[in-house]
């Protein structure tokens, strides 16, 4: 019989210490801040649309949100088994999520374009969650329950304080057709964080072959 190797969970301490760490901490601030972004925007889906369009019904907008979240959540493991290559997935799904926000107001005056930007947003969203965690589980192997709850959690807050800003920024003064532009720019905003990332991570991985070959 083969045993099954398992180990305790973390301690408190050595929760706070995988959240010190640089590549830990900025994979989990590019899912906290795409969170912000889409999460939050989507509680004021209803806003958005009553102010950019006259439409009888919400419900064909949050199924087309939905359906491109089943789309993106089902086919993410593929593209991450054929690319094997989930930072630089996420960084094309990043700008796919940027670019169908930014979409939003331009193609609502168009009845059938008008669900595209939120199938895509949906999709986007919804598969964002499994590189990151790809990717935290490489860095993490023996604590992958505990770091893929603190991702979770990031979501989460994320979520919450996307949602606490939308109505900030709203009691301010800003219009609700102004909305898919912030969150679009806070996409980017996480896509530059994650281009940060592959750079380090090709700098890293540079230096570690300069100093094979100096062996």
């Amino acid at each position: 019989m083969i045993g099954i190797i398992s180990f305790p969970p973390p301690s408190l301490q050595q929760r706070f210490a995988m959240m010190a760490k640089g590549r830990v901490a900025a994979i989990i601030s590019v899912t906290f801040i795409t969170s912000i972004a889409s999460l939050g925007l989507y509680t004021y889906i209803s806003t958005i649309l009553d102010n950019l369009k006259d439409t009888p019904s919400l419900a064909p907008y949050l199924w087309a949100w939905g359906i491109g979240g089943v789309i993106g959540s089902f086919s993410v493991g593929y593209f991450i088994d054929r690319t094997a290559r989930p930072k630089m997935l996420m960084a094309g799904i990043l700008t796919i999520m940027a670019f169908a926000m930014f979409c939003i107001p331009f193609a609502l005056p168009f009845p059938i374009l008008s669900f595209l930007p939120f199938v895509l947003w949906g999709a986007m969203g919804w598969a964002s969650q499994a590189p990151q965690q790809h990717e935290l589980l490489r860095l993490q192997p023996n604590h992958g329950a505990a770091v893929v709850a603190l991702n979770s959690s990031a979501n989460y807050l994320g979520s919450a304080v996307g949602s606490a800003l939308g109505g900030i920024v709203l009691l301010a003064g800003l219009t609700p057709s102004s909305l898919p532009f912030a969150a679009g720019c806070l996409v980017l905003a996480a896509l530059l964080v994650q281009w940060l990332i592959i750079s380090s991570n090709r700098k890293r991985g540079n230096a570690k072959n300069m100093s094979d070959l100096m062996q």
